[in-house]
């Protein structure tokens, strides 16, 4: 059980790996969100898929969680893992009929000082319920090293190809832009105090122009949701001449689009945010601008690498609490600039 953003359910990933790995088949999994299915499905280790509409209305007036405690109260005894910290998930986890001796809880294993969330899940996975205990011993470790990757499909990547040839875009190196986010895109000033995760437009502007400028063969898209459209056309406005080499993409990005994009992408420069996590899983070199807050602290919830290198970049401002402003745009092409001429690949770029 698991109820998370797009970069939340990322970092689930290796935990149903792992889960999948010790007791040998897929997961069931309870969680939110439309990002969810369309994750969840290109990721093997995930099985039937239980979506509530809302885990905090409550629950006498919420139908898919009366659907939910149904279904569990059909399902055969076996191994339950809470991933998430409050009383919700174990409320209804008792209505469908689970025993706790079947139950493992974030609850009842605290995280390690500067563990990382994405480890704290694989402590987890290596849990074993009570009702088990007598069984034969499962592994208390894993035959292979489980990743964040979910798996496309030819399907997937024929979807993308048509849609870069369509949008002439299939020769050039693409440099994904990412620059809203959840907090951004809420009603009211993107400027307001409370968004710690704001950069200005006329940044973006200038980090876009000097991609352009130190790799000139290159296309940068600007992506994000729908609703990230305005703030992506504010960046335009903010550039001198961005002709036909800088493309809003905000309306075509599907999960599986952007998932295949991302594999095959040159690099990406973004703000923390779920597309963050994805293109790290997907193998895309990216940098990736975190702020202070403790509660998504760099190194408890940075996107987790696969195939190539993330750059995590810090508020100058030493406050506790620092927002991006204090980053400037020439540390940005910098830090960029020095990730894709590292190496990583053996063609190089």
């Amino acid at each position: 059980m698991r109820f998370g953003a797009l970069g939340d359910m990322v970092l689930l990933i290796p935990m149903l790996k792992a889960l999948q790995q010790r007791y040998g088949r897929s997961c069931e999994l309870v969680s939110s969100g439309p990002w969810t299915a369309p994750l969840m499905d290109r990721v093997p280790a995930c099985g039937p898929l239980h979506l509530l509409t809302s885990r905090r209305a409550p629950y006498f007036f919420n139908r898919s969680q009366w659907q939910l405690v149904d279904a569990l109260r059909r399902r055969p005894a076996g191994p339950v893992y809470v991933v998430e910290p409050d009383e919700k998930p174990l409320d209804l986890l008792h209505r469908g009929g689970v025993g706790p001796e079947w139950i493992c809880s974030l609850r009842d294993l605290p995280r390690l000082p500067g563990e990382h969330i994405a480890a704290h899940a694989l402590r987890l996975a290596l849990q074993t319920p009570a009702a088990l205990a007598t069984e034969a011993a499962f592994a208390d470790s894993f035959a292979a090293a489980p990743d964040a990757r979910p798996t496309l499909s030819a399907a997937d990547r024929f979807d993308c190809a048509v849609w870069l040839e369509k949008k002439r875009l299939l020769g050039p190196p693409l440099v994904l832009v990412q620059p809203g986010n959840k907090k951004t895109m809420k009603r009211g000033d993107r400027q307001r105090r409370s968004n710690a995760k704001y950069w200005p437009e006329e940044h973006w502007a200038e980090v876009i122009t000097g991609v352009r400028q130190l790799l000139p063969s290159s296309r940068v898209l600007i992506c994000g949701a729908p609703s990230e459209r305005a703030l992506a056309e504010d960046i335009l406005r903010k550039m001198s001449s961005p002709g036909e080499a800088v493309i809003v993409a905000t309306d075509d990005l599907t999960i599986p689009r952007l998932l295949a994009l991302q594999e095959r992408a040159h690099s990406m420069i973004t703000v923390d945010t779920g597309p963050a996590h994805t293109a790290a899983a997907m193998g895309c070199p990216e940098v990736v601008m975190f702020t202070r807050q403790p509660h998504c602290a760099a190194d408890l919830y940075a996107p987790l690498p696969t195939s190539a290198p993330v750059k995590i970049l810090l508020p100058e401002d030493p406050a506790p609490d620092a927002g991006l402003l204090s980053i400037k745009p020439d540390t940005v092409l910098l830090a960029w600039h020095e990730l894709v001429t590292s190496g990583w690949r053996e063609t190089g770029f």
